[in-house]
């Protein structure tokens, strides 16, 4: 079983499409189709069902997967352990952040390992903490930066760097500028991240503290991004709690203000993401102690 065809149907199969299969892989459909007509015919089972444009996997292709899958990682974890043996720092490296640390964080950082190692080449996935954390558990990321520290006991989650949220309000707001209480929260429309966000997870623990849930509060909007919500603070919509890194250039040009809530602990740390027990590549060994050590800086 050649393990070129694994990999093309690993893609296949996940992407339900020959076309997008093949974007993945840098070959054409018709190879893309080639490997897996060959691979149906070394195993004697028909892989996928060809449903017009669309392809649906058969119960084999589902069973093959989970051990094309197994199979592919062990043969990326032998590379690493020979690049190990070897020293050398080359190849791809894949890199998750949740909104902040993935935005405002991680590119710096990315910059200077670079400049450290040319040879590895960083491919870096945003998305909320969650998905992150999930990515690093399926073994398509090999570690993360995110918002918020997860309850799941196959991964492991070490603390970076401190940051701390803040509640942005338009300039001509009543409470812009001022000190609020609980009440004043309760009181006007709040934007909130999504669920699976790190900020919205930040956020729902120190209400929690105070003796406040979110079904206590006048949600306006809930928001997939953080751009989004400062748009919509911007424009009215409602009041915003994000970190104060992805607020400072609105609140410096005056374009958003910033509201103390006296009451709430709005401090919180990024955390590391990794799976447990994955051998990791010398790369991520060099990246992961890079994070670190800027994290004794910090400090």
């Amino acid at each position: 079983m050649d393990l070129r065809r694994l990999q093309v149907f690993a893609k296949v199969y996940e992407q339900r499409s020959f076309s997008r299969a093949a974007e993945e892989v840098l070959l054409s459909q018709p190879t893309v189709s080639g490997h897996i007509k060959t691979l149906e015919e070394d195993l004697g089972v028909s892989l996928f069902d060809r449903l017009g444009r669309e392809i649906m996997p058969t119960r084999a292709a589902e069973l093959l997967y989970d051990y094309a899958k197994r199979i592919l990682i062990m043969v990326e974890e032998a590379r690493r352990a020979v690049d190990a043996y070897l020293g050398r720092l080359s190849g791809d490296l894949l890199v998750g952040g949740s909104t902040i640390p993935g935005q405002y964080i991680l590119p710096l950082y990315i910059g200077l390992f670079r400049q450290a190692h040319p040879d590895v080449r960083i491919n870096l996935t945003i998305a909320d903490t969650e998905l992150i954390a999930g990515k690093v558990l399926a073994g398509e990321l090999e570690l993360g930066v995110v918002g918020a520290a997860l309850d799941d006991d196959r991964l492991q989650f070490s603390a970076l760097w401190n940051d701390e949220l803040a509640l942005a309000v338009w300039p001509d707001h009543p409470l812009a500028g001022k000190v609020a209480g609980i009440g004043d929260l309760l009181r006007w429309p709040l934007i909130l991240r999504e669920a699976g966000s790190g900020t919205r997870m930040s956020l729902a623990a120190s209400l929690r503290k105070a003796g406040v849930g979110f079904d206590d509060l006048t949600v306006a909007a809930q928001m997939g991004s953080t751009t989004a919500v400062i748009q919509a603070v911007r424009a009215k919509v409602g009041m915003g709690v994000l970190s104060r890194r992805a607020l400072a250039d609105d609140v410096a040009a005056g374009r958003l203000a910033l509201v103390e809530i006296k009451v709430l602990d709005l401090r919180r740390r990024f955390h590391l993401v990794m799976r447990k027990r994955r051998t990791h590549s010398p790369a991520a060994q060099a990246f992961i102690a890079l994070l670190k050590e800027q994290r004794a800086v910090a400090e």
